[in-house]
């Protein structure tokens, strides 16, 4: 669960907790192993401390420079693909909202940042493509909704 503790004391306080979450993954997206991510055949959602639940994106946010450089550029999931799945929990995913394709990227060499990319247009992975174009008719706004 999503800092457990500090959703319930922003309970009992007038912040909106909900509002700021969507928020943030919005902007720059909540790691995955702090979210409460449900990944079925429809989609990812992230729970949110109302009880309701958001579609979103994941998507390997920090990667080590020999993989970079082997396996070339993340990928970005949608739904229960085997990738989504395995990194579910790891903290270099990010669970986020985006339309753009545009993400955040960090490249590490021995636990050292080397390079830093800001809207960096990543792809779907091929199952996510697939399950997009065959749901959705490619369209990425109206998977989101």
């Amino acid at each position: 669960m999503f800092f457990k503790k500090t959703i319930e004391s922003c309970a009992t306080s007038n912040l909106n907790l909900t509002y700021e979450i969507l928020k943030i993954l919005k902007t720059s997206g909540i790691p995955a192993n702090l979210a409460n991510l449900e990944l079925d055949k429809s989609g990812i959602y992230f729970l949110l401390p109302d009880k309701s639940r958001v579609k979103i994106m994941l998507y390997q946010a920090k990667i080590q420079e020999s993989l970079f450089r082997s396996q070339g550029e993340p990928l970005v999931h949608l739904h229960a693909c085997k990738e989504s799945q395995k990194n579910a929990t790891n903290p270099d995913f990010l669970a986020i909202i985006r339309t753009d394709m545009q993400f955040f990227l960090s490249i590490y060499s021995h636990k050292i940042q080397t390079k830093i990319f800001n809207q960096k247009p990543l792809l779907l992975c091929p199952q996510c493509h697939t399950f997009l174009s065959q749901s959705y008719g490619g369209n990425l706004e109206a998977f989101l909704e």
